[in-house]
């Protein structure tokens, strides 16, 4: 057990010395100038292959287009609107419909009480 422990002590100080004793290396001076460019360029076949530059660029202006189409129509409706059409677009038959339901007996308690009633809570 001991012996195992000290050839394995020893081979990794045998590793070490020859990590050691390695000489530098040294990558030429224009390799990351190269490393990018080929990025680059697989990128540019990667996305060229999808879809040609004109129709990537069509497609991108459509979208923008339909956006503002949007965006412009909803403004429209939204401010385009008389807000008080809703109320003059209601008959006299709407409103004594809504005065019968809301005069109901249930809803008196929340009536604000007129000057002839006196409380009688006392």
């Amino acid at each position: 057990m001991k012996k195992s422990r000290e050839h394995i002590e020893a081979e990794v100080m045998k590793t070490l010395k020859i990590l050691d004793d390695m000489q530098d290396i040294r990558p030429h001076h224009l390799f990351r100038a190269h490393l990018m460019q080929k990025i680059e360029e697989e990128t540019e076949k990667r996305f060229s292959s999808a879809l040609p530059r004109s129709i990537s660029s069509n497609l991108r202006l459509a979208f923008i287009a339909l956006l503002l189409l949007i965006n412009i129509t909803s403004a429209l409706l939204f401010f385009g609107k008389d807000p008080l059409q809703p109320m003059a677009a209601i008959t006299g038959d709407q409103l004594e419909t809504f005065s019968e339901d809301y005069a109901s007996p249930a809803l008196s308690y929340y009536a604000q009480p007129t000057g002839d009633q006196t409380n009688n809570d006392e």
